[in-house]
């Protein structure tokens, strides 16, 4: 069997189980006692929360991380550099210039938001919610970046020809993400519910220029994950990245709300942020997008010699 049909059966097999396995993980989180105090108990209760969206997004990884082994054994991978990915001399630093870089632009642009009376602070803030968001941040950016840019990416690169593969990857990496968007009838879920989100998935879009936007700048995001994964031969560098994102949007949404009458008053330049607030919209996001890539540009300049030949 030729190794692109095995990868995706790969993917197709991870979708579908992931999605017929959701209720199930759902029903039996539900059945967890989340009485009482304590970490534990906490973490039971947040997770009885959540929306059975999520569920199947979260189904659909960790039944490819499952299935990860078989696959790589089957591609007769047996190394890190099968997938194009090297010891890395400097984890540390790419690591930290990956959030200084994620962090500083969009945390300028946040500011400039209340700056304009765009966002207004919360008059009582949840800090306790704070080192959630850096498990959030850490877990995601981990997880994402080891599937996206570590396994599919490297997958591409070995096996299929083409320069197109950064652009695939991001393709699927923003298509995914739309799984999380919230979907009608989820208090309902019985064992049919994944496969009915996914064909009703459509049904939870917003309209086209929003939709448009949130998948433009989770395409850009992607892109940008690729390249430096590209560039280093390693990870580190995308998943500090990655973390900046998203703990500078949650952090931005902890602290702030939306303080415009109408939420789409300001398009095209600023939008309501799509799937949980994690996806800003509008084309006020490029100037950030484009701080990082010329910090990111200058750092890679800075550490060319140290990329394996």
């Amino acid at each position: 069997m030729k190794p692109v049909i095995k990868i995706f059966l790969y993917l197709m097999t991870s979708l579908l189980v992931g999605v017929l396995l959701a209720p199930w993980f759902y029903k039996l989180v539900q059945l967890v006692p989340a009485k009482g105090e304590g970490i534990l108990a906490h973490a039971v209760a947040l997770l009885q929360q959540m929306p059975f969206h999520r569920y199947v997004s979260r189904s659909i990884q960790v039944v490819a991380l499952l299935l990860l082994w078989p696959t790589v054994r089957s591609l007769h991978l047996h190394r890190l550099s099968d997938l194009s990915l090297y010891p890395n001399a400097q984890p540390f630093l790419d690591c930290v210039w990956g959030l200084g870089a994620a962090l500083l632009p969009i945390g300028l642009l946040h500011l400039f938001f209340l700056w304009q009376g765009w966002y207004l602070f919360y008059s009582t803030i949840l800090w306790g919610s704070f080192f959630r968001l850096v498990g959030t941040a850490c877990v995601v950016s981990l997880f994402e970046e080891f599937f996206f840019r570590g396994l599919l990416l490297g997958l591409c690169r070995r096996f299929l020809k083409g320069k197109a593969n950064a652009i695939f990857t991001a393709l699927l990496f923003a298509s995914i993400h739309f799984l999380n968007l919230p979907h009608a009838g989820e208090n309902n879920v019985h064992w049919w519910s994944g496969f009915d989100l996914l064909r009703t998935w459509t049904t939870a879009l917003p309209l086209w220029p929003l939709a448009l936007g949130a998948f433009g700048s989770l395409f850009l995001i992607g892109v940008i994950l690729a390249w430096v994964t590209l560039k280093t031969y390693s990870l580190w560098l995308a998943i500090g990245l990655h973390a900046g994102w998203i703990f500078g949007e949650q952090f931005f949404n902890l602290i702030a709300h939306d303080g415009i009458s109408s939420s789409d008053s300001l398009f095209p330049w600023l939008g309501p942020s799509q799937i949980y607030g994690m996806v800003p919209i509008g084309l006020l996001f490029l100037i950030p997008m484009g701080i990082t890539i010329l910090l990111l540009d200058a750092f890679l300049a800075r550490r060319r010699a140290l990329i394996p030949k």
